[in-house]
Order: structure tokens, then sequence, then C-alpha cells
């Protein structure tokens, strides 16, 4: 058996001849290389390349699998790691495929020479194809990842992976034709980057930072997305229809023919109990011109639901009663999870599991009666109210995607002597001691847990640049003028959606629209803003570029 030296010995001299076998057919090409030639270059004798190799063939064969196991260790390798991760994985690729070890004048010059010697050597042709066949189905999986990733099915991944490999094909071809002091790498990845930033903007604006003026270098939006009716589109198409929310809880319809009327971004929403106890979510508009049927918050239907202009008349069910024409109103899909009655316009999934996730340990009695609703008008973007209740938020753990929501807490009655906290404390005894909970659940539900009751806080879209503040106040037994007490001292404890919130954040809106102030990037955003912006531009990255897209984009 050789000793382990030896065959360290005979591995680096085989070694050897294949790096000159390379140097060679960079030189000379397939046709014109030698053995004399290669063992010139390595500095070795004539002999010892029987030693290693039955011919000249047979070298030239070990010098493309060296080629071809060298691109698969260092490139195929490591990226098939970040597969779940296709922004990281896609960034890899374009580093490890032009990076100098791999991507040298010498290497790709012999790739294209064996590439052009295929067509008449099977062997080339077998190893050149296998690489290049890896390389494709990596590059259009990543793709196919992040395009799903960012829900844009109208793109297709292989013509954007064709689009991806030529660039990078054409790139190397230039490599082969010139020195390596001449090779500008780092503007050669640029330019990939800014193909891949060109087709999803927003995922890769680290990776473009400083390639060119007005380059992003952090999760943030442009400052257009905060008041532009393409946004607000976009928005309600990619963020709102597909997401459950909440409309009422079930106190509120306790019996046969109770209702709540809610304007819940993508529709506009009637939620009612029929004289069976089940609930129905309907949308409030009439089948025949669509104005809505209901114009208060909550009441009580005697028998029917009416449209006093078309003097229709629906079960509560939805169902018209009478009448040549059988037109219902809309049902939308409808559920209930801890007494929260949620709903979206269609049923393709459960919200089950993730409202449990955010209602997780919650006191039952904290959401036992709905003690105070109200609704009022911002004159700001969603996101602008959005981000400032995260702007604050210290995350206990990291952020879930697949729970799709965040959480901290805070204590703001500690060291405080103000006399709100003062009251609180005399009101709630050692119980006002306990910490504040918040889950915000993306894209817009925050849910604030208290030692006095609970509040769900909605930031609904109502246009661009305008939003309404929608909550729900739960108390945790008092009543009257006790509970209006403690929920007065609990605004005047941390202000989430009082009038002082509503005021930054109107002021926030003008100072993007008015001003051209942006909101911070580049690392200087909190954690949970940064979170935040990232949910939202992986649906719609198109919000992270310098200028409103067409329609045609």
């Amino acid at each position: 058996m050789r000793a382990p030296r030896a065959r360290a010995a005979h591995s680096r001299q085989r070694q050897r001849l294949i790096d000159a076998c390379i140097s060679a057919l960079h030189i000379y090409g397939p046709s014109r290389t030698t053995v004399e030639k290669v063992v010139a270059i390595a500095k070795m004798s004539p002999g010892i390349v029987r030693f290693y190799f039955d011919s000249k063939a047979a070298m030239l064969v070990a010098s493309l699998q060296f080629l071809s196991a060298e691109f698969e260790e260092q490139v195929l390798g490591p990226v098939s790691k970040l597969k779940q991760n296709p922004v990281a994985g896609l960034e890899a690729l374009v580093d490890l495929y032009l990076d100098p070890e791999i991507a040298s004048p010498r290497k790709v010059s012999v790739w294209y020479a064996f590439w052009g010697e295929a067509s008449s050597r099977q062997e080339y042709y077998d190893i050149c194809g296998k690489k290049d066949e890896s390389f494709a189905a990596m590059v259009r999986e990543l793709i196919g990842r992040l395009i799903e990733d960012t829900a844009q099915p109208q793109l297709d991944p292989g013509g954007i992976a064709l689009g991806l490999i030529g660039a990078l094909e054409i790139l190397w071809q230039d490599f082969a034709f010139q020195s390596e002091e001449n090779i500008d790498r780092p503007a050669a990845k640029r330019r990939c980057m800014a193909y891949l930033k060109s087709i999803f903007p927003g995922q890769f604006a680290r990776s473009t930072a400083g390639a060119g003026q007005g380059a992003l270098t952090g999760p943030r939006f442009a400052g257009w997305a905060y008041a532009n009716q393409r946004a607000f589109q976009l928005e309600r198409d990619a963020l709102f229809h597909p997401a459950w929310q909440v409309a009422a809880h079930e106190s509120q319809i306790a019996r046969a023919g109770d209702f709540v009327a809610a304007d819940l971004a993508a529709e506009r929403v009637l939620v009612v109990r029929d004289s069976f106890g089940a609930v129905h979510a309907l949308r409030n508009s009439c089948p025949a011109v669509p104005h809505a049927l209901v114009t208060s918050r909550s009441g009580r239907f005697e028998a029917a639901i009416e449209c006093p202009t078309h003097r229709f008349r629906f079960g509560l069910n939805g169902r018209r009663a009478g009448g040549a024409t059988r037109v219902d109103l809309t049902s939308l899909a409808v559920q209930i999870v801890g007494g929260l009655v949620l709903v979206r316009s269609f049923a393709a999934d459960s919200a089950g599991a993730a409202f449990a996730g955010w209602l997780d340990g919650m006191p039952a009695a904290r959401l036992g009666a709905v003690e105070d609703t109200f609704d009022v008008a911002v004159a700001a973007d969603w996101k602008v109210l959005v981000e400032q209740w995260l702007e604050t938020a210290a995350p206990d753990s990291p952020c879930a995607a697949a729970a799709n929501f965040l959480a901290w807490g805070c204590r703001p009655l500690e060291g405080s002597t103000r006399w709100s906290a003062q009251h609180y404390r005399r009101m709630l005894g050692s119980e006002a001691a306990d910490p504040w909970r918040h889950r915000f659940l993306a894209p817009n539900q925050l849910l604030q847990l208290r030692p006095d009751g609970a509040s769900i806080l909605q930031v609904i879209p109502a246009g661009p640049g305008r939003c309404r503040l929608r909550s729900l106040h739960f108390g945790r037994g008092a009543a009257g003028r006790e509970a209006t007490a403690l929920r007065y001292l609990a605004s005047r404890l941390e202000s989430l959606a009082g009038r002082h919130a509503i005021e930054a954040a109107q002021s926030t809106q003008r100072g993007v629209l008015d001003f051209g102030y942006r909101a911070a990037g580049d690392g200087r955003s909190s954690p949970a803003v940064a979170w935040f912006r990232q949910q939202v531009l992986s649906r719609l990255p198109l919000l992270a570029l310098e200028r409103p897209p067409t329609d045609s984009e």
C-alpha cells in the first residue's frame, strides 16, 4: 500500500500536469497542444506524463474534468445551500461565476476551446453539457423561487434565467480575450445585478448600492409609493385581497339580525347573524348599482336587508326575497377565531393557524366583549402609520415569516411619575405593573394586550395618501365610567391610535410629499420597520422603484 506522503506527491505531480495542460490549452488550443508543450510549461520530463495519463487525449479529458469538478465545488455547491433564500443565492451565483478563480481568462478560454471541439468528441460534449445543464437548472430554480416569493406569477422563470445566463456568458467571452489587469470585475457584477434588479426591484438593493446614482441601500419604499394611485391599487390587490381582516367580534352580533358594517380596504363588508345563529359575511353593495346598502357601522335588521333605492329585499343570509330575477348579495369568506370574525374576498385557505398564533397566550377575558369602537380618517398613507407603530418596537424574538407576525413588549408605567400612570396604578393595583404586549400581523393589524384589557387596531387604506384607523377595544370586566377612564389613561401612557399619533403620521406624510424627505434605509430604520418593509416588498417590489411604474409594467 502506497504511503500517504507518496500518494500526496503523486497527487501534486498529477495536478501540476493538469495545470500546465490548462495553460497550454489557453495558449495553443486543443489541436495544437502537445505533451512536449505541457511538460515544458510544467518543467517536468516528458516520460512522466505516461505515468499519470495513457495518452494526450486522456490528459485533456482529465483537465476538463478538473475544471468541471472545480465549478461544481466552488459555484454549484455553495449556491445550492442558499436555495431557500433565492436573493442571496442569485447574489452568490453571480459573484462566484465571475470570480477570478473560476472565470480567469485562462480557464474561460479553455472552456470555450473544449466546446469548440465538442461536436467531434463525445467526452467533451458530455462534460461541458452536464456543467451547462446543471448551472442552467440552478438559475431557473432560484428565479422560480424568487418569482414565487414575490408573488409575480406573470413572470417566466425560463426566460428570465436565460437572460441572466446570456449576460454571464457574454461577460465570460469578454474575459477570454483580455488580460486580468484589464478586466473590471465589479462592473461586470453590477451589470448582472442591474438586470436582476430591473425585474425584481427592491430585492437586490444592497447588491446594487453604489452602482449608480439613486440606487437603494436598504429596505425602504420610494417616496411616490406613499401617495400614488397605482401603488394604492397594487397594494389592495396584492396585500389586502388575500389577507384575512378582523371585521367584528361575536359579541357585536349576539342576536339574530345584529350586523356590523366595515370598509376593509379590499371589500365593503356586512357581517350579520341570521335567525339560525349562523354568521354571514356579505358584500355591502347593491347588486344593481354599487352603493352601500348599510351606512351605519352597526345595528339590527328586523327581518331583511333592504335596498330602499331599488326596493330589493334580501334575507339575512344574502339571498334575494321575491323578484323575477334572482340576484343575491355576494358572499365573502368568513371564519371565527378566538371570537373574532375574520373576512376576506375568497376562501382559498384557512386563517386559523396565523390568527391562532397571533392570539396565542392571551387570556380569554381580554376579548370578552367589545366595549368601544372608533373609525377615524387619517391624511397619511397606511404604511406611514404602520411604520410609526413599529419604529420603537423591540422584537422579543426573530421574526417568523411563516407566522407573519411580530411581537414585542414594553412597560410604559416603569419609572413614570405622571398623573396618568399614578391613576392607572391606583385603579388596577399590582396588575398595573404587568408588561404590555404588542403583536403586529402583516400587513396592517395590531393587537395590544394591556392590564386593563386589549385593543385591535387596523390601518385601512382609503386612497392614495389616505387611510382610516379602525379599532376595537375590549375591557377586562370593568364597565361604564371605570372602563372609559382606564382606556383614556392607557391612551395617555402609550398612544398608538390617539391624536398625537395621528398628527405625527400626517406630519410625516407631508414631509415625504411636500419636502421630499426619505424614510430611513441602509440599516438606520428599526429592525421591526425593516421587517415590515421587506414583508411588503417581497409581494410588491415595484414600490422600491425610484419612479412610478407605467401601466404596462
